[in-house]
């Protein structure tokens, strides 16, 4: 027998833990830890943000990357979800080594084994619906 869920949220598990890497005007990394996200076409990445210091950064770059969390990275990837960019460089207080993403202009964080090179090919301010184009992926 089953029993019907109060309500109309969906419940899809397990949800990815997703690590946007991205560089604000004067070319300082940031990255934020995002768990609504799906790969939503083939070479395409879809990601649900809330206004962030990193959305005005990829609304400046046109790019982010996008790391997944792993059981060795749990506590820099919840670092990332509560502390703001806005306050303190994320990645300098983590201790993380970045560099510069060979196709896009974002950051790969190199204690992330697993990161795609996105270009942002849109951004919806008022439903939070980032769109981005994966052109290179490193392991």
């Amino acid at each position: 027998m089953s029993v019907e869920f109060e309500g109309n949220k969906a419940c899809i598990a397990p949800e990815g833990v997703f690590i946007i890497g991205t560089y604000d005007e004067k070319g300082v990394p940031n990255a934020m830890n995002a768990a609504w996200g799906a790969q939503s076409d083939y070479g395409e990445i879809t990601l649900f943000l809330a206004k962030h210091k990193t959305t005005d950064n990829i609304k400046h770059t046109k790019a982010f990357t996008v790391a997944f969390a792993t059981k060795d990275t749990v506590e820099i990837a919840d670092y990332f979800g509560v502390e703001t960019g806005n306050n303190v460089n994320k990645i300098e207080k983590a201790a993380c080594h970045v560099h510069k993403s060979h196709h896009v202009n974002a950051p790969i964080i190199e204690e992330f084994p697993v990161t795609l090179e996105c270009e942002c090919t849109s951004y919806d301010d008022n439903t939070g619906i980032l769109v981005g184009k994966i052109v290179a992926q490193q392991a």
